[in-house]
């Protein structure tokens, strides 16, 4: 896959928001023509949800509702993103 490719795939998956389009841009900024493009991307979605999972929980163990929605609003995003990618 070439880098347009995998921009294009992340784009029709995830594009259009703000998040969305930050995790486009990340991972092409990371792109590796070498093969280890997708590895490479797995690996930064799977920090990315992992990270943003301990927020939800912290925040919902604090009573903050709006903050742990965000967060699991951008885990959602993040896990479309490595679907359309695996």
């Amino acid at each position: 896959m070439t880098k347009e490719e995998f921009k294009k795939v992340l784009e029709t998956a995830v594009g259009g928001t703000a998040y969305g389009d930050e995790i486009i841009e990340d991972l092409v900024a990371h792109f590796d023509e070498t093969g280890k493009y997708a590895q490479t991307a797995k690996d930064r979605l799977d920090e990315r949800i992992g990270s943003m999972t301990g927020w939800e929980k912290k925040h919902r163990e604090e009573g903050d509702t709006a903050k742990a929605d965000a967060e699991a609003e951008k885990i959602a995003i993040a896990k479309k993103a490595l679907a359309a990618i695996e």
